[in-house]
């Protein structure tokens, strides 16, 4: 692989992961930015205790593995995540666990804009899911409380073979507890069709005004420019927040003032500039009549009709379009090309090593059994298998000698990057924002109605970070 791809992809969870694909070398990931770097040590201290703890404890291992087996035969485990978050490749892999084991696993798959609520709702009345589903970072002391309701994962064996930088993101105070079972190797860009492009004379746009054009010229041609589903209550942040990682490139040190609570995102004109051209692109019909009612979940399949020209998806997705029983026009992968939203004319590759994240419940009773569910899904076989049946899956954050996946679109696209043309997502940085990730996109949505204005939607989320770093204890906030 390009040295150059490589030296780009500057998260730990990508420099990881891409290493398989080129066959060994250095495990190790780079350096976190701040304010990540409290948690660095979580990388050693995590391995040193996964080590120590295995070396220490292999023979009673052996025992007490070979009793809970037989011991968990006939159990039901369950494992409760948000929409998406577990692929159908997974479930097959579950019907395999349940003929190895005897342990049958009842995924309870709750809608976005549910989830967290009900989650927090059974974790605080003591009623959590064998294994419960959340996005790795930030939230999983200040919201979730993982020290008390999840159980630490670091003497697993299998936490020599997880990315350490993935570790980190699931890890409180230099123990882990959790697993990305996600794809965070890449992030969400704008996947592209090419043909619609050609047809209308558009190019892919490298500032908001192009953005503009591109789409007002998608629109002449007969086409909705871009698919944005806001019925979910999740994706529509992302155009801002997977975009807006270009303001600490225009404003530096913008990202530390918001954390130390020295400035606000209402206080700051990009900020606000970002949601207002937001605003614009639903405004101007760029996301079509439906907006308010589409769904993620048909993105793949509009887009192989050729009714939209783009959306925001990962790149595997493109293989989901092609697929798609929809694409009667006969699309190919190479189709379809990937850039980034010039939201404040961002050319930043938006990197995101946070991602959905499995724990176990600290008040399960089958605590033995959700153990040997995440080593199962960690099996080599067992990760190819995601990988080569989950469409949108190119790879995982862990090594046990898989291929990855990864298109040439994809890797041309990360390696037209230089490395001061990459950021961190805002919700991966920016201290309490992913926490109201699902408030947010609600603001947005009213914001399109007519319902808010941009400084009202930054007003709100600057009182709910007030209102989250004082029940954190943070002395920032005083």
């Amino acid at each position: 692989m390009k040295k150059r791809l490589v030296s780009l992809l500057l998260c730990g969870a990508l420099a990881f992961s891409l290493t398989a694909c080129s066959g060994g070398g250095d495990m190790s990931p780079a350096a976190t930015p701040e304010p990540a770097a409290d948690t660095a040590a979580a990388e050693d201290t995590a391995a040193d205790a996964a080590a120590e703890d295995t070396a220490a404890d292999s023979s009673a291992d052996t025992s007490a593995d070979a009793s809970a087996d037989t011991a968990a035969a006939g159990t039901t485990i369950t494992v409760m995540a948000s929409q998406d978050w577990v692929e159908d490749s997974e479930q097959e892999l579950g019907k395999k666990f349940e003929e190895q084991t005897g342990i049958h696993v009842d995924y309870q798959i709750v809608p976005a804009d549910q989830y967290q609520d009900l989650l927090l709702t059974r974790l605080n009345s003591g009623e959590g899911p064998d294994i419960w589903g959340a996005q790795s970072g930030f939230a999983l002391k200040t919201t979730y409380n993982v020290e008390q309701n999840a159980v630490d994962l670091s003497g697993e064996p299998w936490m020599s073979e997880y990315s350490k930088f993935s570790a980190e993101q699931t890890g409180v105070d230099g123990k882990n507890y959790g697993l990305t079972y996600y794809d965070t190797t890449t992030d969400y860009y704008m996947v592209y069709n090419k043909k619609l492009f050609e047809a209308a004379g558009a190019k892919v746009p490298t500032t908001f005004v192009e953005l503009t054009e591109t789409c007002d010229k998608l629109l002449a041609s007969g086409v909705t420019p871009i698919y944005e589903p806001l019925a979910d209550g999740w994706h529509l942040l992302m155009l801002w927040a997977g975009n807006g990682q270009c303001i600490d490139k225009i404003e530096p040190g913008v990202i530390d003032k918001l954390n130390k609570n020295e400035t606000t995102f209402a206080e700051d004109e990009n900020m606000k500039k970002c949601v207002d051209q937001l605003n614009t692109l639903a405004k101007n019909g760029y996301f079509g009549d439906n907006y308010m009612s589409d769904e993620f979940a048909d993105a793949e399949g509009y887009m192989a009709k050729g009714e939209f020209a783009m959306c925001n998806l990962k790149p595997g997705s493109i293989n989901k379009i092609v697929e798609s029983d929809l694409n009667t026009a006969g699309y190919t992968a190479d189709d379809f090309g990937l850039f980034v939203l010039p939201i404040c004319d961002n050319q930043v590759l938006n990197i995101h090593p946070t991602g959905p994240s499995r724990f176990i419940y600290s008040g399960s009773p089958n605590i033995d059994a959700a153990k040997q569910y995440l080593a199962f899904l960690l099996e080599k076989d067992n990760v190819q298998y995601l990988i080569d049946n989950a469409a949108d899956v190119e790879n995982l954050p862990v090594e046990v000698g898989q291929k990855p996946e990864y298109s040439k679109t994809t890797l041309d696209f990360l390696d037209s990057f230089d490395e001061e043309h990459k950021g961190m997502v805002l919700q991966d940085v920016v201290l309490y924002f992913n926490e109201q990730w699902m408030d947010i996109n609600s603001d947005l949505a009213a914001m399109f109605i007519g319902d808010m204005t941009s400084d009202d939607v930054l007003k709100n989320l600057d009182d709910r970070r007030a209102q989250l770093a004082k029940a954190a204890g943070d002395t920032n906030w005083k």
